[in-house]
């Protein structure tokens, strides 16, 4: 699996060239997680979302959570709340 980060998106890639998901950011917003059928169950969004938010650390960025799984993510994530404005932090 290679995974390409691009502005305002992470991609996955198969071992045979294959988009299987992503996740996409604009500047200040977790978008949803997508991931093809098959590539569903394997920890791809749970990587996808790990790899978003290191990106969003390295850059400082504060983010708006739009999507389920990602907001699921940073609700059982508390080093995550950082990137969060103060009102959208997860009680813990």
């Amino acid at each position: 699996m290679q995974f390409v980060t691009e502005p305002h998106r992470i991609s996955a890639i198969d071992d045979n060239g294959k988009w299987v998901g992503d996740i996409s950011f604009p500047p200040v917003a977790g978008y949803p997680d997508r991931v093809v059928a098959e590539g569903r169950g394997h920890g791809l969004a749970a990587e996808l979302t790990k790899r978003f938010v290191d990106y969003a650390h390295e850059r400082h960025l504060t983010v708006k959570l739009m999507c389920p799984y990602v907001k699921a993510a940073f609700r059982d994530h508390p080093e995550y709340q950082d990137l969060l404005l103060p009102e959208d932090r997860f009680n813990q």
